[in-house]
C-alpha cells in the first residue's frame, strides 16, 4: 500500500518476462523456472527499500546479478529449482494416472467433456497432491536466494538452512499459508458473488487478471518478512531503517 505502483510494475516487468519465455518452445519454461531465485531476491530487496522510505525502482531487478559469486549460486540454484519443479509434475502426472492434465487440457480446449472432467471426484486429490509436492519442494527453496546472497552461503548450505529454518517455524507458516489460502478463496467467492448478483460475466473475467496480479503481487512482498524475522533480531521496520541496512547490499543473514 505504501507504493503500490512501484511494486505493480516489477511484478509486471516479471510477468511480461516469463509471458515472452513461454512462447519458446521447450526451454522456455525452464529458463522461466530457472529465473524464480532472482525474482524472489528483488521483492526481497523492494520491500527493504520500501520499509526504509526509498523508492522500489526497477533497477532493482540487476541488483541480485551484479556480483559474479551471487549470480553464478543464483543461475545454480535457479536450475536445481527447475529440475525440481519438473521432478513434481511428473510425479504428480504417475501418481493421479494423469487426471489433473486432462482435466486441464480439456478446459484450455473448451472443450464439452470439460465439465465431466472437472466433476471427477478424484481430481481435487490430484490438486492436493500437487500442492503438497510443491509445498515439500518450497521449503528447501523458500530462503535460499536470499540465504546466498545476503548469507554468502553456498547452494547446498543454503537449501539445507531454508529446510531447517521452516521447519523450525512450521507453525507460523502453517498460519501463514491458511491465511493466504482463505484470502484467495474470499477473492474467488466475491468475483463468484458479483457475477451472479449483477450479471457482469465479462467485466468479471476482464477482472480477473488485474485482481490476480495483485494478490501475486502481495505474497510476493510478503517474502520479506518471514526471512529476516528467521534469520534476524528485531521488527523488519527497525532494520530497514538502520544504517547498516542503507546501502545496495541487505545486512548479512544471521
Amino acid at each position: 500500500f505504501r507504493q503500490p505502483l512501484a511494486f505493480g510494475v516489477l511484478f509486471a516487468l516479471f510477468g511480461f518476462g516469463v509471458f515472452l519465455l513461454l512462447q519458446v518452445p521447450a526451454i522456455g519454461p525452464v529458463i522461466a523456472l530457472s529465473l524464480m531465485p532472482v525474482a524472489t531476491v528483488t521483492f526481497l530487496l523492494a520491500t527493504r527499500e520500501v520499509l526504509a522510505g526509498r523508492p522500489a525502482s526497477p533497477r532493482l531487478i540487476a541488483l541480485p546479478l551484479r556480483d559474479p559469486l551471487n549470480r553464478n549460486r543464483l543461475l545454480q540454484l535457479g536450475a536445481a529449482y527447475a529440475a525440481t519443479a519438473i521432478a513434481v509434475v511428473l510425479a504428480a502426472h504417475l501418481l493421479d494416472g494423469g487426471r489433473f492434465a486432462a482435466a486441464v487440457e480439456a478446459i484450455a480446449a473448451n472443450e464439452t467433456t470439460a465439465e465431466g472432467a472437472l466433476q471427477d471426484p478424484l481430481l481435487p486429490v490430484s490438486v492436493l497432491l500437487r500442492l503438497g509436492l510443491m509445498a515439500l519442494a518450497s521449503l528447501a527453496f523458500w530462503h535460499a536466494p536470499a540465504l546466498i546472497c545476503w548469507g554468502r552461503m553456498t547452494v547446498g548450505k543454503a537449501l539445507y538452512a531454508s529446510i531447517v529454518a521452516c521447519w523450525r517455524a512450521r507453525g507460523a507458516f502453517v498460519v501463514y499459508g491458511v491465511a493466504w489460502f482463505a484470502l484467495t478463496m474470499l477473492f474467488v467467492t466475491v468475483l463468484q458473488l458479483l457475477s451472479a448478483l449483477l450479471g457482469l460475466q465479462p467485466v468479471i473475467g476482464m477482472a480477473v487478471l488485474p485482481l490476480t496480479m495483485l494478490l501475486s503481487t502481495i505474497f510476493y512482498a510478503s517474502l520479506y518478512f518471514s526471512f529476516v524475522d528467521s534469520f534476524e533480531v528485531g521488527t523488519a521496520t527497525e532494520r530497514a531503517a538502520a544504517p547498516e541496512a542503507s546501502g545496495d547490499e541487505p545486512p548479512a543473514a544471521s
